[in-house]
């Protein structure tokens, strides 16, 4: 089924009526599991990202576990991911007796850097699982090309970055490429903090690759190819086909969400770029970031984070520590200072998240209180 597509995004009354309406249908049809909206939003979502194969789960930790999984990554091997993240990745890992290996990010799109994913690589290493953080793309094809030199899978966490979007490749004729969409694996959430939200959890595996995908498919289902029989252990992962409805409606007005919520960060950027010593969040050249997060830098957070709360304006610090200090990583023998620029990320970061219904007047608001604050 191939999602329709409108002109405009509705209202938000008009949206969460549809929604309702969607919602109410599967109610009254009772299908509750893998149902006719779960199929029809995976072959929506393969249309849109590019994908041979999408498969709804009930998060995108499960879709990095799956895929952690289908590679047979187990004990005693490494994966190359990044420390300043939310901390999913590493405990899928750590879950499939696997250890997380850090390499250090970026300092202007806050993405694991290529060179220190070279620099990390050792014998051990099955797998490199970069995060598109905030929802601006890592850069994938320096990142597959050191892969391919190793022998090295790649997962992605595209969990932030639903609807973003790459450069176009010498593989491809398109001018750009959505995030997801020529991947080994890429893991995505719909978390309802996220671009395509839920009312719940929910979470979305794409692959590329026919054998993987079988596997997959059995591994959400309790590694069911056919009912009440099991090929291997698998678990309890679908997508709640209410859930489906949910995503299904709102896929067919995302693009202009996404076109709103970049015109309100353009406009944030150019009102906020020379404030005290704001740093705007970085888009690089032919990358379309889906600023899930729009993610500014002050060395004055913490003041100006209870500043704009006690405002009511919406904003957070994501992340406050990064994985390598945490304590449940502590058994890795990490101490601050390994890892400089994830730190200096968590200590300076604060993210606000842009509402595609936010008026020019609340834009104003936040401008000026920021400004305000900065004298």
């Amino acid at each position: 089924m191939k999602p329709v597509k409108h002109s405009h995004l509705p209202t938000e009354e008009n949206l969460k009526a549809e929604i309702q309406e969607a919602v109410n249908t599967v109610i009254d049809r009772g299908d509750f599991v893998l149902g006719h909206e779960v199929y029809s939003f995976e072959e929506a979502c393969c249309e849109y990202l590019g994908a041979k194969h999408c498969f709804g789960l009930n998060s995108g930790t499960d879709a990095v576990r799956f895929a952690l999984i289908a590679l047979g990554i187990s004990s005693g091997d490494e994966v190359i991911t990044s420390p300043f993240c939310f901390v999913s990745n590493a405990e899928a890992i750590a879950l499939e007796g696997a250890t997380p290996v850090f390499a250090d990010i970026d300092p202007q799109t806050f993405n694991i850097s290529p060179a220190a994913i070279e620099a990390a690589i050792t014998p051990r290493t099955r797998a490199v699982l970069p995060v598109h953080m905030y929802g601006h793309p890592a850069d994938m094809d320096a990142i597959k090309q050191i892969c391919s030199r190793h022998g090295l899978a790649v997962i992605e966490d595209a969990c932030q970055a639903f609807g973003s979007m790459l450069p176009a490749s010498e593989n491809t004729a398109a001018a750009s490429r959505m995030v997801g969409g020529d991947s080994m694996f890429a893991a995505f959430s719909f978390f309802h903090t996220k671009p395509l939200g839920a009312y719940g959890d929910a979470g979305m595996l794409t692959t590329n690759d026919d054998g993987f995908a079988e596997k997959i498919r059995m591994l959400r289902n309790h590694g069911s190819s056919k009912r009440y029989y099991h090929d291997e252990i698998g678990c309890s992962s679908r997508l709640d086909t209410i859930q489906a409805a949910v995503l299904l409606t709102q896929l067919k007005y995302f693009e202009h969400k996404i076109e709103s919520v970049r015109r309100h960060a353009a406009v944030l950027g150019k009102e906020l770029d020379g404030i005290g010593d704001i740093i705007i969040p970085h888009e690089a050249a032919e990358y379309r970031h889906n600023y899930n997060l729009y993610t500014i830098r002050t060395s004055r957070r913490n003041e100006l984070l209870d500043d704009l709360q006690s405002r009511g304006i919406k904003c957070s610090v994501a992340f406050p520590l990064s994985i390598h200090l945490q304590k449940s990583f502590a058994h890795l023998g990490h101490s601050r200072g390994d890892y400089p620029e994830s730190e200096k990320a968590q200590d300076k970061i604060l993210c606000l998240t842009i509402d595609p219904y936010w008026s020019e007047g609340h834009i104003t608001k936040i401008v000026d209180e920021i400004k305000d604050f900065f004298g």
